[in-house]
C-alpha cells in the first residue's frame, strides 16, 4: 500500500509539529506500507530516512493546491492520501484527513469571510475522505457537534511528545523560581484576559509571582506587570523555560488537544490548565483544572502551587508518569490503523 502524506507544512508551527512527530512514528514501524512524503525541495532534509520524497513547492491554503497536489497524487500512483489539514485536493486517490478541533465554530476569526470559508472546507473535508483523524476524544465529540458526519467516520489518534521532553525530567525545587508559563498564540479561546486578571490578584498575595508568555501575538501584554513576554523560542530554550517553571498554565475555554502542559508534565513540571474537555482528557489526574471563568480560581491554583511544595512534588511524580503515554509511535500505529481501515471499506 502506497501512502502518500502531504508535509509542505511540515516546518510550521503546530501543524508542522503534528507532521514531523508522525513522520518519525511511522518510519519506526514495521510493515509493508510504502509512504510518500510530498515536500518543498528546501525541506527534504526534515523528512525522517527511509521515507521516499517527492517535491511539492506548491504555497499551501490557496485555491491551485487543490488541483496541483491532485496531479502530483496521481502521478505517484498513491493508493491513500493523508492530508493534515482541511484543504483537500480535487483528487480521485481515497483520502484520510486530519481535522484538528472546531474552535472556528466557535471562535471566528476577525475576518468575516474566513469563518464561512473554513466551515464549507471543513464539512467538503468530512465528505472527500474516506476516514477522519482527530487528536482527542474531545475534538471528535466537537467536530460531530459542527460538522454533518456519521461518528463511525471519525477516528482518535493521540498525538505524541518529542523526546527532548523526556531527557533529564527529574524534580528539582532548586530549579524552580517563581514563574508560571503560558505558550501558545494569543487568541480569543486561549483565555489570556482571566490568566492575567488571575496574576494580578496572585500578586496581592505575593508580588514575586510572575508569568512568561511564550509564542505569538503576545506583545500588547509587554509592561504589563509581571508579565514577560519572550516572544518564539527555540526547543532548547523552552525546555528550559518550562523546567524553571513553578507550573505550565493553560486556562483555555476551548482546546483540540492542549499540548504545552503535557510537555511540561514530561518535564516534572506541574500543570494547572481549566475545564476544558480535552484539557482535562489530555492531562487527567496528574494536573489542577480549575473554572476557565473565575480569575480568583485561578489565582487560587496559582498561589497553591506557588506555597506547596508537597504538592509541586505530587504533580510532578504524576505528570511525569502520565505524560510517558503520550509516543509519536502510539500515534503512528492508531494511524496506520486507520489507513488500513480506509483501505478496507473502499473495498468492500
Amino acid at each position: 500500500m502506497r501512502i502518500g502524506i502531504d508535509a509542505r507544512l511540515i516546518d510550521a508551527f503546530g501543524i508542522g509539529s503534528y507532521v514531523r512527530g508522525l513522520l518519525g512514528g511511522l518510519a519506526s514501524l514495521e510493515g509493508d506500507e510504502e509512504y510518500v512524503v510530498f515536500v518543498p525541495s528546501r525541506l527534504r532534509e526534515r523528512v525522517p530516512d527511509g521515507l521516499e520524497t517527492i517535491v511539492a513547492d506548491v504555497p499551501p491554503y490557496t485555491i491551485r493546491e487543490l488541483v496541483q497536489m491532485a496531479r502530483l497524487a496521481g502521478r505517484t500512483r498513491l493508493d491513500l492520501f493523508h492530508v493534515p489539514h482541511f484543504l483537500v485536493p480535487w483528487t480521485d486517490c481515497r483520502v484520510v484527513t486530519t481535522l484538528f478541533d472546531a474552535i472556528p465554530f466557535h471562535y471566528p476569526l476577525p475576518n468575516p469571510l474566513a469563518g464561512p470559508y473554513i466551515a464549507w472546507m471543513m464539512q467538503n473535508a468530512a465528505d472527500r475522505a474516506e476516514r477522519i483523524l482527530t487528536i482527542s476524544h474531545a475534538a471528535k465529540r466537537d467536530l460531530l457537534g459542527a460538522l454533518d458526519v456519521p461518528p463511525e467516520k471519525i477516528a482518535v489518534a493521540h498525538i505524541g511528545l518529542e523526546d527532548v521532553f523526556f531527557r533529564d525530567s527529574v524534580e528539582s525545587s532548586a530549579l524552580r523560581q517563581p514563574y508560571f508559563v503560558f505558550s501558545g498564540k494569543a487568541a480569543r479561546h486561549k483565555n489570556l484576559e482571566t490568566l492575567l486578571e488571575a496574576l494580578v490578584i496572585a500578586r496581592l498575595s505575593d508580588p514575586s509571582l510572575r508569568l512568561v508568555l511564550a509564542g505569538s501575538n503576545h506583545e500588547r501584554y509587554r509592561g504589563h506587570d509581571g508579565v514577560d513576554v519572550p516572544g518564539f523560542l527555540s526547543e532548547e530554550n523552552l525546555v528550559a523555560l518550562y523546567r524553571g517553571a513553578l507550573a505550565v498554565v493553560m486556562p483555555s475555554f476551548m482546546e483540540g488537544f492542549g499540548l504545552p502542559p503535557l510537555e511540561g508534565m514530561a518535564l516534572g513540571t506541574p500543570a494547572i490548565t481549566s475545564t476544558a474537555d480535552a484539557l482535562v482528557e489530555v492531562t487527567g489526574d496528574a494536573a489542577l483544572h480549575v473554572d476557565p471563568r473565575s480569575a480568583s480560581d485561578l489565582a487560587d491554583a496559582l498561589l497553591r502551587v506557588a506555597h506547596d511544595p508537597a504538592l509541586r512534588a505530587e504533580l510532578s511524580a504524576r505528570g511525569r508518569v502520565h505524560a510517558r503515554s503520550f509516543t509519536w509511535r502510539r500515534c503512528a500505529e492508531q494511524t496506520r490503523a486507520v489507513y488500513r481501515d480506509a483501505m478496507r471499506q473502499s473495498h468492500s
